[in-house]
């Protein structure tokens, strides 16, 4: 992948205006007639609420779930109290896209003009609310720059009208919105966008986490939500790009909807994402590591190359695990002696054997291949500039998918998964269904779903929230714990004679001759127990404090607010 020395995020020279914003005056601080007249400030007003509020990547999101280890988390441990709750409040950044919408309305700028702005304002918005509110319910819904002389103690709107707002905002964004920019300008919120995301705001209103009792109304406002995004993206170009593993490296494809986009490889130059350093092992990275080791938990739940699970096949090795298997672990993960030629080094074999890289050594004994780019060097990978895709077109499909089955329609759903699993590299069986099974029920093809999901976009910062929405915590993982895999050496054998022969052993298939597995809890002393009251957090004592008209979420210190109406 080429390197770009430009300024971080949404590019910032967008509207093909000056990208040297650092250097310019603060734009929230010009006045009136200084930004809303001039399309370079109030563009460069809006590239700044970019930086303030797209999604980037998130280095821990694994690690609160069963994908990843993370020793300590005190929400899968049970221990959340509100005063170790971290505080998602997003009002400063949501007065200011206000404020741009505001003053939008009196600004001389041509409307064609204003119109783009706008509608990316509003996308912002609803996202920074669906934020919130998947969080904690219902929230304030502010829709105007607050003043001094306003209502500043607003309550909680119901869920239902937080969601219904930004639904229309989406709605709103995407009249306004083209279907696509150019040059410099790519990146940049489109009518894919406003669909994509309002496809998936509806399915986690629908799911089990606002509907504890399922609600066919509310799954077919999804459907139709998400059955649109589907049909009109394919319409406009949209669709699976043909490399899963290469997908991260080839930016902008057919797969690309909603993106935030890195253009800066040194902390001289803008600001690049450490999600390279962060997931790579010590000894190939910079300021960073220990981030996104895979579990052995996941591992385990990738199929076979037939799409058999690994329990029903006779193709499954214990030892030699990763043979046969469906062709995106490779793609997602690095097992003790496999090739990863990170920094480009050829034929370079990464070890996780216990004492590989000391105390730094992945606690799972496994790490992360994707989107970890292996041109750039251990300097080089803490500004990397690989961009981070929120939604991609596989994520609009299997919204679909789900919302598909959820009314009975398992046609369409087979029809989702199944082209998934094509691209995916599984073979399609003498039946031609990629391994799945045949006549599934409705819960059977949802569980089909969710665990294509867990394998589709692994290390994407999905698992964590699907886990939420659908309320598997307590079904799936409480009790259990965390596993990793601990290789060591077999009796005779040791990091001298491995020297002697890693250039030259066939470790692929004859790994039981060097080493030896076994699986230990990555927990150590706990067990995951995910608390009910989970699903809907407290609100951070401080805000209750300064607004008198907020209730406190049910469940939590006697709250009285219900975030399911």
């Amino acid at each position: 992948m080429k390197i770009r020395y430009i300024i971080i995020g949404i590019l910032v020279g967008l509207f093909s205006v000056s990208c040297d914003i650092l250097d310019k005056e603060d734009q929230m601080s010009l006045g009136d007639g200084q930004v809303w007249s001039s399309e370079m400030y109030a563009t460069n007003y809006l590239n700044q609420l970019y930086r303030d509020n797209a999604p980037q990547w998130d280095l821990n999101i694994s690690g609160k779930s069963d994908e990843a280890e993370k020793y300590g988390d005190n929400e899968l441990y049970g221990q959340l109290i509100l005063q170790n709750l971290n505080d998602y409040w997003y009002y400063d950044q949501i007065r200011r896209i206000n404020l741009l919408l505001q003053k939008l309305g009196t600004s001389t700028l041509n409307q064609e003009l204003k119109n783009k702005l706008r509608g990316q304002a509003l996308v912002l918005r609803a996202w920074r609310y669906f934020q919130m509110v998947r969080l904690y319910g219902g929230i304030p819904m502010i829709l105007e720059p607050q003043e001094l002389t306003d209502d500043i103690y607003p309550a909680r709107s119901k869920t239902s009208e937080s969601i219904a707002i930004m639904v229309k905002d989406l709605d709103d964004a995407y009249e306004l919105l083209p279907w696509e920019w150019t040059g410099s300008d790519e990146g940049r919120y489109t009518k894919a966008v406003a669909l994509a995301l309002k496809g998936r705001i509806l399915l986690f209103h629908a799911s089990p986490q606002f509907t504890p009792v399922s609600n066919n109304e509310r799954w077919l406002t999804a459907y139709d939500a998400n059955q649109a995004a589907l049909t009109e993206l394919r319409t406009r170009g949209f669709g699976l790009y043909p490399d899963y593993g290469q997908f991260w490296f080839d930016e902008m494809n057919e797969e690309v909807v909603m993106v935030t986009r890195y253009h800066a490889t040194s902390e001289s130059v803008g600001y690049g994402s450490p999600w390279n350093a962060a997931t790579r092992p010590l000894d190939e990275a910079q300021n960073y590591t220990g981030a996104n080791h895979p579990t052995w938990n996941l591992v385990k739940s990738y199929p076979m190359v037939t799409g058999e699970p690994i329990d029903e096949s006779s193709l499954y090795d214990p030892v030699l695990f990763w043979k046969n298997r469906d062709p995106r672990f490779r793609a997602s993960i690095v097992y003790n002696g496999s090739i990863w030629e990170l920094s480009g080094k050829t034929a370079r074999k990464q070890w996780t054997y216990i004492g590989a890289q000391g105390d730094y050594t992945s606690q799972t004994g496994f790490y992360c291949r994707k989107a970890v780019d292996i041109s750039l060097t251990p300097a080089q990978s803490q500004y990397s500039s690989t961009d981070w895709v929120e939604i991609r077109f596989a994520e609009v499909m299997l919204n679909f998918a789900e919302c598909a089955a959820e009314l009975g329609k398992l046609d369409e759903a087979y029809a989702i998964l199944k082209e998934i699993r094509q691209r995916a590299g599984i073979e399609s069986g003498s039946n031609g269904m990629h391994g799945l099974k045949a006549g599934m029920s409705k819960d059977e093809m949802i569980d089909a779903i969710m665990l294509e999901r867990k394998i589709e976009l692994a290390f994407e910062g999905k698992r964590y929230w699907d886990l939420r929405r659908r309320r598997l915590f307590e079904s799936e993982l409480n009790g259990t714990f965390r596993e990793g895999m601990r290789p060591s050496f077999v009796a005779g054998m040791n990091l001298d004679k491995l020297l002697e022969i890693q250039n030259t052993a066939d470790f692929e298939n004859d790994y039981s001759l060097y080493f030896k597995d076994s699986e230990h809890n990555t927990d150590r002393n706990y067990v995951i127990d995910y608390k009910e009251n989970y699903y809907f957090f407290g609100l951070p004592n401080k805000h209750l404090e300064t607004n008198s008209q907020l209730e406190q979420t049910a469940g939590w210190n006697n709250g009285t607010f219900d975030p399911l109406l």
